[in-house]
């Protein structure tokens, strides 16, 4: 309620906001299906409300029993619903950037990340926003 009314008297006073929501209330649990695992979720999301967009944030770590190159792809999904496919930036990190107008931060999500490698053993990680 607070954070509301914070968030109104911005936009009425300066017309743009910038809002980082605290990670410390966020849960996360993982588990793996052979040798594949992900662990160390990063996720942040941004407000701006002078064009309504929300700019989030995905990194993960992703490895394997014979090391991260053998990790094939990473996602997650958004809610159970809206599939993600993240990009890899080297050393087992996955990254992904959404720009949305549809996902607003301070909505609850359940966000399940999901890691494959080339022989087909899975690992699994949730997080809830």
């Amino acid at each position: 309620m607070i954070r509301n009314i914070f968030v109104f008297l911005v936009l009425v006073l300066n017309g743009c906001v910038l809002y980082l929501d605290d990670t410390s209330s966020r849960s996360s649990s993982s588990s793996s299906y052979g040798n594949v695992w992900l662990e160390s979720a990063y996720l942040s999301c941004s407000y701006d409300a002078y064009w309504d967009i929300s700019d989030w944030v995905f990194e993960i770590y992703a490895d394997s029993y014979y090391g991260p190159y053998e990790v094939m792809e990473v996602g997650f999904y958004i809610n159970n619903y809206d599939y993600q496919n993240m990009d890899y930036v080297g050393n087992g990190w996955w990254y992904r950037n959404i720009v949305s107008n549809y996902y607003d931060c301070d909505r609850y999500y359940h966000f399940d990340f999901v890691a494959a490698d080339y022989d087909g053993f899975e690992g699994y990680y949730i997080y809830e926003w």
